[in-house]
C-alpha cells in the first residue's frame, strides 16, 4: 500500500469530492487543453461555480458580512448566506463575530488564502493519486478475479 503523503496533513480538511464526479468528468478535465483555477477547484473540491464567485469575493474585498456578500455577488440574502456557509462546511472561508454598536454583533467571513486552498487542493490529489496507484497495483488480480460473460 502507498503512503499519503503527511507533507499536508491537518492544514485543511481535504474534501472527496473526487467521489462525486464521474471518471468521465474528470477525464473531460484532464483532456482539456488548459485546466484553469476554477476547473481546478471544482474538481479537487466538488465545489460549484457560485462557490467559487463567492470564494473569490472573500479574497478581493475581505471579510465580509452576508449584507456586504450579498451586493458583491447580486444574489439573494438567503443564497449569499447558503454560499457562504457552504465555503465555511467545506473549509475555505471562517466566519467570526464582529461586535457593532452598543452590544451587538454581525457575522463576518473570510477566505482561507489562496495558499491554503492550494495546499487543500493538492492534498485532495495526492490522496486520490494514492488511491488510483493502490488499486492499479492489485488491477492484474482483479480482473481475473471479474466474471465476465459473453453476451
Amino acid at each position: 500500500m502507498r503512503l499519503i503523503s503527511t507533507k499536508y496533513k491537518g492544514i485543511l480538511r481535504c474534501s472527496s469530492s473526487l467521489n462525486m464526479m464521474s471518471l468521465k468528468e474528470i477525464q473531460s478535465i484532464l483532456n482539456a487543453e488548459e485546466i484553469g483555477p476554477e476547473e481546478l477547484m471544482k474538481c479537487a473540491l466538488g465545489i460549484k461555480q457560485t462557490e467559487i464567485q463567492a470564494y473569490c469575493v472573500l479574497v478581493n474585498q475581505g471579510p465580509v458580512s452576508i449584507q456586504e456578500a450579498t451586493e458583491h455577488l447580486d444574489r439573494s440574502r438567503s443564497t449569499a448566506q447558503r454560499l457562504l456557509q457552504n465555503l465555511v462546511e467545506k473549509g475555505l472561508a471562517t466566519r467570526e463575530e464582529e461586535l457593532i454598536g452598543l452590544g451587538g454583533y454581525r457575522y463576518v467571513y473570510r477566505a482561507v488564502s489562496p495558499n491554503r486552498l492550494k495546499i487543500s487542493i493538492t492534498e485532495t490529489l495526492d490522496k486520490w493519486y494514492n488511491r488510483m496507484m493502490d488499486e492499479l497495483d492489485s488491477l492484474p488480480e482483479k480482473i481475473v478475479e471479474l466474471k465476465c460473460t459473453e453476451k
